[in-house]
Order: C-alpha cells, then structure tokens, then sequence
C-alpha cells in the first residue's frame, strides 16, 4: 500500500512540475531563431529563423526539414524549463539532439547540441542558441 501511495506521490509530483512550464508555454505559434556553430569549423553560420506551433503536448522545437522523421525520445519539466532528447533519421543518417529551453511569458531562450553521423562520413558535433517569440495563434 505505501509503495503504491509513493507512486501515486510521484504522479501528482511531476505534473505539478510539468504544469509550471507548461503554464509558461503558450500554445501557438513561435517565431524560433537559432545560431549554429559547428565543432571544428571556425567560420559561424548565419541565424536561420523559423516558426512552428508549440503546444503542452509538444513542447519542443524539432526540425522542420521534411526528409528527415523526427521525434522527441524523452523529456524533463524542471520549473519553467523543458530538458529533452529528440532523434531524427533520413536516408544520409541519423542526428540525436540535447537541449533545454527555458520559457517566460511571450520568450523562449534555449541551447542545443546535436551530434550528426552521415553515412560514410565523421560525425559532426553542432551547438546552437535559440530565441523565441510567441507569435499567436496557429492556423489551422
């Protein structure tokens, strides 16, 4: 019986914790801009901006190129911070991201590092800084 109570306590324990940020998080559509830089090659790429619909149910920012299928493979809420793994494949290979984003009212500030193997190739190792913007609604 106490076992059972312990797990329940744990239950009730994380949603509370998920429903900070989850209360932070507004669900719609953000404006996401990133900066990556790549281990090894010292000339920085340029930001590349991007929207795409955040809900509770999906709360982090996944890749929007649409040959690769990504999913999220696991996810912590501490507060009103989101810390998660995502792993997305194609036909050139496999990437598994790490990141965490802090959000606050309309912002999203978060860091990301990616770990990218090509079929044939070394793998690369990538850091990225992101800021968002909640914009709205998303169309449906």
């Amino acid at each position: 019986m106490l076992k059972k109570i312990g797990m329940i306590l744990m239950a009730v324990s994380f949603v509370m914790t998920a429903s900070a940020v989850f209360a932070q998080l507004k669900d719609g559509l953000w404006e996401i801009t990133t900066q990556v830089q790549i281990k090894g090659v010292p000339q920085q790429m340029p930001p590349a901006t991007f929207r795409q619909c955040l809900d509770k149910n999906d709360p982090v920012p996944k890749n929007q190129d649409k040959n690769f299928d990504c999913k999220t493979t696991s996810q912590k809420v501490i507060g009103n911070t989101i810390s998660y793994a995502t792993e997305c494949k194609s036909k050139e290979g496999v990437m598994h991201t790490t990141g965490q984003n802090t959000y606050a009212d309309n912002t999203m500030n978060g860091t990301a590092t990616t770990r990218f193997k090509i079929k044939g190739q070394p793998e690369l190792q990538m850091t990225s800084s992101m800021k968002g913007t909640y914009l709205g609604a998303c169309r449906k």
